[in-house]
């Protein structure tokens, strides 16, 4: 703890506190209207690092307006814009990664943002067991300004994304925890030793009373209601200057609820996936939609405890039973597509990512129910009189399917995949729950079938590989969660492999070749074992209704090939001043 409170205690005698000027400014005027399908106190909380907090509460859009990374990814370019930071690059030997956080970088409170913050905010991260020390070994202050990430083997472009892209959080809220976990590390605790774990869910659980934010905006808990809450502009950001709005007003509620504000103009903006039909409606009503990556997609997962899933012959046939271009159109209408390479990549990026040899190689698993039904009869299954498919004994593959209420998209595509497989001879009831219940079960291990995304927007393999078979699995859950139970370790063409290893090893390096072969290898294992279905991909079908927000940018703009996600192009068009309140105007 004293090396935070030190560092923190010297920048401020030297750089002093809140400016005069910044007392004094007057916020801008206008309203962001947003959404998102936040949850009320108590038991929405601040916290950073809480499952009911900042994260779950502001999502990937809202967040970066209250706790910034160090740099923004501009997906056209393949270049980073500055946040938080003002240089960044590896080192002249490529033994680190360094990071000179802005001069004028400043709290909510009015203090600065130094280096004892980042050291705070990863010293907790490696508590949590953050990916980013898959690739670092230690983060070491240069100076009050500068920070260096040590790599622990090989320079990594993926490390570089995971450290820009980290929120960043306040020594002054969480400096007594990283000070604990500087503790536990150093007295050579394991992961699973009780020192570890407690710190753990104290970091998890730990709420602060007061948001310090080093984005532009703030609020407090007694701004949630029931139907919206407001982010309250804050003087003290390097883009309190630029941003064009006083205040976003984030609506409650998934797709049911906020497309009626749409149409009423209540609401600018939403990412929520809308069906063909109000898609519809809003091009109806005049509103424009901007049609953006999503860069991800949902996927069938199996719990592989779960009798006959961990019979890969069985995945493989409902692989060739679903078809993937109608199960597509039942998600988002012309908004998704049915998955084609079967890679645990998303199919715009393979030809990227992956070596030619093994995209030429891959299964496609192109709709065929005659194939399917081989491959039924191969693991051991038969047709009763019914139709339905039965084992030895005669039991029927009798099971429960999982998915979110509230996700038209995941509902969608769960009901559909339902329907497909019950007519190709399973039988498969349908369970709806809440959204945050699903996601708990899933976790747990408490599912047979349900339903999650399958990769995310990420320029590299290893991150699209993560989700869900190790974001989702027991090798990326807490102590305890289980999750799809696929063993991560096995034997595969007469070798043993390790396929979390393999997979955090991918996109090592700075060699992008290698890269590419080594992701084709993990392709190929995914592409056969079928661990999960990634069953299509979405995209973005944004509503922007220009009655409400002035200065966005025309169709085929670079900017709209940022993916939906953390790199929203809504963050840094807001960030800019870009946009702004038309009502305003």
């Amino acid at each position: 703890m004293k090396r935070y409170l030190s560092l923190l205690l010297a920048v401020v005698m030297l750089l002093g506190v809140l400016p005069v000027g910044a007392q004094d400014a007057e916020a801008p005027t206008g309203t962001w209207l947003g959404t998102w399908p936040y949850v009320l106190p108590p038991e929405h909380d601040l916290g950073s690092f809480t499952g009911s907090g900042l994260a779950a509460n502001l999502g990937n859009v809202y967040r970066s307006f209250v706790e910034m990374p160090f740099a923004f990814y501009m997906w056209s370019s393949g270049t980073y814009e500055p946040m938080l930071a003002s240089e960044w690059g590896f080192t002249e030997d490529n033994t680190a990664y360094s990071v000179t956080i802005h001069p004028d970088a400043m709290w909510s409170d009015g203090n600065p943002v130094t280096s004892a913050d980042v050291l705070a905010t990863y010293s907790i991260g490696r508590i949590r067991n953050w990916s980013q020390f898959n690739y670092i070994s230690e983060v070491r202050a240069v100076d009050d300004k500068t920070v260096e990430f040590v790599f622990s083997g090989e320079p990594s472009l993926v490390a570089e994304r995971l450290i820009l892209k980290e929120y960043i959080v306040s020594a002054a809220n969480y400096g007594e925890l990283a000070a604990r976990a500087d503790e536990v590390v150093a007295s050579g605790a394991a992961r699973d030793s009780e020192a570890w774990t407690t710190l753990a869910a104290d970091i998890g659980a730990f709420k602060p009373e007061t948001l310090i934010a080093s984005g532009p905006f703030t609020y407090t808990l007694d701004a949630v209601n029931e139907s919206f809450f407001t982010l309250s502009w804050q003087p003290n950001s390097l883009f309190s200057d630029s941003v064009q709005f006083g205040s976003i007003k984030i609506w409650a509620g998934e797709t049911e609820v906020t497309a009626p504000l749409v149409l009423s103009g209540e609401l600018a903006h939403s990412t929520n996936v809308y069906p063909p039909s109000t898609i519809s409606s809003f091009e109806a009503a005049g509103i424009r939609l901007v049609t953006i990556p999503r860069a991800y997609g949902p996927a069938l997962l199996f719990q592989h405890d779960t009798y006959p899933f961990n019979i890969k012959e069985v995945r493989q046939a409902m692989a060739y039973a679903i078809n993937r271009d109608e199960n597509a159109f039942l998600t988002n209408g012309v908004g998704a597509t049915g998955t084609v390479y079967m890679a645990g990549i998303l199919d715009d990026m393979v030809g990227l990512l992956i070596d030619e040899e093994t995209i030429g190689n891959l299964n496609r698993y192109e709709f065929n129910l005659e194939t399917a039904a081989g491959l039924m009869e191969t693991a051991g299954f038969t047709r009763d009189a019914e139709g339905k498919w039965v084992d030895a004994e005669g039991n029927r593959i009798s099971v429960e399917y999982k998915f979110p209420a509230e996700f038209a998209d995941f509902s969608g595509a769960a009901q559909n995949a339902i329907d497909q497989l019950n007519n190709f001879g399973f039988d498969i009831t349908a369970r709806a729950n809440p959204w945050q219940e699903v996601a708990a079960d899933i976790r747990a291990g408490n599912f047979q079938l349900s339903v999650w995304s399958w990769a995310q927007g990420s320029p590299f393999a290893t991150n699209q590989f993560f989700g869900p078979i190790q974001r989702f699995n027991y090798v990326g859950l807490a102590d305890g969660q289980i999750g799809m139970n696929f063993p991560m370790e096995f034997e595969y063409n007469g070798e043993m492999v390790n396929l979390d290893a393999m997979i955090k090893a991918v996109s090592t390096g700075l060699d992008l070749e290698a890269q590419k072969v080594r992701a084709g290898e993990v392709a190929t294992i995914i592409n056969d074992l079928m661990p999960f279905i990634p069953l299509n991909i979405i995209l973005s079908v944004e509503p922007m209704n220009e009655a409400a927000i002035a200065g966005l940018p025309e169709t085929g703009d670079p900017i709209w090939l940022n993916p939906s996600g953390v790199d929203h192009p809504i963050i840094w068009l807001i960030l800019q001043g870009t946009l702004s309140d038309a009502a305003a105007q």
